[in-house]
């Protein structure tokens, strides 16, 4: 069995990325991309709380937290793509024994857990933050796969200056260009704190094996709570002989010093146990023998997690004082996205809209503090980094909270995202008195928002020049960022975008 549940982590682990990779334009539909979002409990709890709505979508996790009140922590042991690579880092380098049994961290994720529901009471949405999957998704990203695609066309580089490898290596790179490996190189904002982040994770487990499992993961904790009810248990027979190798190997320290009790809530029935024991006394049941549960949650922590709970609240309210109107006003949002506060509720920060933006307009970006605490690691249009592709739907079909609504092509076509204006300091028709019609051909409208009117000015050298003066039509224009980032101007361009809600100034 801990065959095959190491097979069941490859294959998930493969699908994770299988439907990374799947998430490009043109969207070919076999499996939701966003399957593993649909299928957290945390993002449906947490997201449904925070919008004051049932979210179908999510039905998916709510019905595997069911089972795991059966079967336990499942999950966590055999499908959970985050727990996979874990594994494999702990593996390539062991944890320190002594401290595979210091318990004292934890309660620390049911704090968390217990923080990211109150905060979602109050239309706060932390989740993005501590979910395993939003923390791995938004790493591939921003930092996986970046690195894997920059290793590997390196790799090419280098081969091609091998003569007589040199056709063949280009036609494997034409082959994977489109598919493994991206047609354009896209650079995201927030990629090196993504990268520590991620990287601290790993590297935190030469300290404890498993230690953000353990300790850390509220989506970890939400399972270990519904897991004290499983009838699937683990149970030693009569015939033990306390070598305590199940212990030893155990990387959850779900087992009792004496070996024969487990704690149900930490068990993720990796069957480690059952492996090494020598005389195999030890096996997993739906109706053990003995009640075996040990180190149940000492209910004198109801203070530990109040303080937690306060503390986080106490700050998510000081952190929407910090959101300034005059910044937010120039956020803009994908097409389709509900209201701010309302988005800001639903949305989990997975970062699908940014991933599958990636493959076509290359627009959206994950925010830091450009609108304040609570909106970082939201998706946000950056016109100098890319645009919002005019024939392209897909960061609404690739949602799974409804943070940005389903839209056909033609809705999406005619939803106003924000509006262009122009800095009359640095566009060139404006400030130098030349003409420059660039924004206005790849205005992607069948009637250009962007237009021109004949004037006589003074240029900045004092002589006077008759030149095309480009205005937008404000009512036409959607706002989707080409205009900015094909503008020919170095460093802060000659036109910029506020947001469709932004109030002119």
């Amino acid at each position: 069995m801990r065959t095959v549940r190491r097979i069941s982590q490859a294959l998930f682990f493969m699908l994770f990325l299988g439907l990374f990779l799947w998430a490009t334009y043109p969207l070919r539909v076999f499996l939701p991309v966003d399957l593993f979002f649909r299928a957290d409990p945390l993002v449906a709890v947490t997201a449904g709380i925070a919008a004051r709505q049932f979210i179908a979508r999510l039905i998916p996790g709510l019905i595997i937290l069911a089972v795991s009140a059966l079967l336990g922590r499942f999950f966590c042991g055999w499908i959970c793509p985050m727990g996979f690579l874990i594994d494999v880092f702990n593996r390539m380098f062991p944890a320190a024994p002594k401290n595979q049994h210091n318990s004292r961290l934890k309660g620390v994720k049911y704090i968390i857990l217990a923080a990211l529901v109150v905060t979602a009471v109050f239309s706060l949405q932390l989740t993005g933050l501590f979910d395993p999957f939003s923390i791995l998704f938004r790493s591939t990203t921003l930092f996986l796969y970046p690195l894997f695609v920059g290793i590997t066309e390196g790799i090419f580089g280098i081969l091609t200056h091998i003569t007589f490898l040199e056709d063949p290596v280009y036609s494997l790179w034409d082959s994977m260009t489109g598919s493994i490996l991206p047609a354009n190189t896209v650079f995201f904002t927030g990629s090196l704190l993504t990268a520590l982040l991620f990287c601290a994770i790993l590297l935190i487990t030469l300290y404890q094996k498993r230690f953000w499992c353990r300790n850390l993961c509220p989506l970890g904790a939400l399972y270990a709570l519904v897991s004290r009810l499983r009838i699937h248990k683990r149970h030693v027979s009569d015939d033990c002989i306390s070598c305590g190798k199940c212990r030893t190997v155990c990387r959850m320290d779900a087992i009792s010093e004496d070996f024969k009790a487990t704690d149900n809530a930490e068990c993720i029935s990796c069957m480690d146990c059952v492996a090494v024991c020598p005389v195999n006394a030890v096996k997993f049941s739906v109706k053990p023998k003995e009640k075996n549960t040990f180190r149940q949650v000492d209910m004198n922590r109801r203070r530990v997690l109040a303080a937690g709970v306060a503390g986080i609240v106490g700050a998510s309210i000081a952190s929407r004082a910090v959101s300034k109107p005059s910044t937010a006003g120039k956020v803009i949002r994908p097409p389709g996205a509900v209201n701010e506060p309302e988005f800001l509720d639903r949305c989990v920060r997975c970062g699908e809209c940014v991933r599958i933006c990636s493959t076509s307009g290359a627009g959206l970006q994950h925010a830091l503090l450009e609108s304040g605490l609570q909106g970082i690691w939201t998706p946000m249009l950056v016109g100098e980094m890319g645009y919002c592709e005019y024939n392209c739907n897909l960061c609404g079909q690739v949602c799974p909270t409804g943070a940005i609504s389903p839209l056909t092509k033609e809705q999406r076509q005619e939803v106003k995202m924000g509006t262009a204006h122009f800095d009359k300091t640095r566009c060139i028709p404006w400030y130098y008195g030349e003409d420059c019609m660039v924004c206005e051909e790849h205005c992607p409208l069948p009637d250009k928002a962007i237009k021109f009117r004949t004037t006589e000015i003074v240029t900045i050298d004092g002589k006077k020049s008759t030149v095309s003066l480009p205005y937008v039509v404000e009512e036409l224009c959607i706002g989707c960022g080409i205009c900015v980032n094909r503008c020919p101007l170095d460093g802060n361009r000659g036109i910029f975008l506020t947001n469709a809600n932004a109030q002119r100034e």
